[in-house]
């Protein structure tokens, strides 16, 4: 089957690769989202890794599927204090190769609706990795900071709550559809701030009044230059989110069908570095792959 893996620079490169086997079920892969933790792996990550975990497929019988491609134990110290993502089992990957792909063996499928559409499965991982973030997130005034794919759904699941939500992205077009959805833009202290792009976080600190919380929802591996003199002189409490558990793919299912879902940009297997440079310039909100 074609796939997407790293070669030994740890650049993608279109291979051919034997069927996956293993546990699970095998799943033929409709779609493929372009996650940036997936870009942040490219030139990193291990010769022969193929990527990609936000799937919409679909089993040997026809039943469309999403996977998930870690799961917590759900019984250990780390698991009861909500903290699944920090579980030993939650390193071990559940699907195999990985998204993109013709194929992958899935341990842990979550059936689709029909009312989908075909390629909608992707945006479930994403939502469910919102949904379990935000209940960091104290109500009120809350900062979105950055408006790409994942900004438009974090403005959406945040007014559905209640919250009066302000965003601020460097690229007017992105601002004015977060608007649209709901969200206000100002130069006034929040309550809260959640930041999805990491060149963000010291605009987020300045803005969060006294006692003020902030979700680190999206970071680099590398260190990022920031003064932590607002931390101690405003006595703010910083905490970070990382991924979702199966119960966060139920909630998102059920929420995705209401969702304004951000506009997507289909391509195929083979213009993956086409794909990612799109991405990285800012030119596609959302890049999903086809086998």
């Amino acid at each position: 089957m074609r796939a997407v893996r790293l070669d030994a620079g740890g650049l993608p490169e279109l291979a051919d690769l034997p069927e996956p086997t293993g546990p699970g079920v095998l799943v033929r892969v409709r779609a493929c989202g372009l996650c940036g933790s997936d870009v942040e792996k490219l030139g990193r990550a291990a010769p022969g890794t193929v990527l990609g975990h936000e799937v919409a497929g679909e089993l040997e019988n026809g039943d469309r599927v999403t996977v998930l491609h870690r799961v917590p134990c759900g019984t250990c110290e780390r698991c009861v204090a909500r903290h699944e993502s920090t579980c030993a089992e939650f390193r071990e990957l559940r699907i195999a190769p990985g998204g993109f792909a013709e194929r992958v063996r899935a341990t842990h499928c979550v059936p689709l609706p029909e009312t989908l559409d075909e390629h909608d499965g992707v945006w479930v991982e994403p939502l469910a990795c919102v949904l379990r973030a935000a209940e960091a997130v104290p109500r009120g005034r809350v900062l979105v900071v950055g408006c790409g794919a994942i900004g438009q759904l974090w403005v959406q699941v945040l007014r559905r709550r209640g919250d009066d939500v302000v965003a601020v992205d460097p690229r007017p077009e992105r601002v004015a559809t977060a608007h649209v959805l709901g969200a206000s833009t100002d130069h006034d202290p929040v309550v809260s701030a959640v930041v999805t792009a990491a060149g963000g976080i010291n605009d987020a600190l300045r803005r969060l009044e006294p006692g003020g919380s902030l979700l680190v929802f999206s970071a680099p591996e590398g260190d990022v230059a920031t003064s932590l003199d607002a931390v101690y002189r405003k006595e703010l409490t910083v905490v970070g989110s990382r991924s979702a558990t199966p119960a966060y793919f139920r909630a998102a299912l059920d929420l995705l069908p209401s969702l304004v879902l951000p506009e997507v940009t289909t391509l195929p297997l083979e213009r993956f570095l086409e794909g990612v440079d799109l991405y990285r310039r800012g030119d596609a909100l959302k890049v999903v792959f086809t086998p």
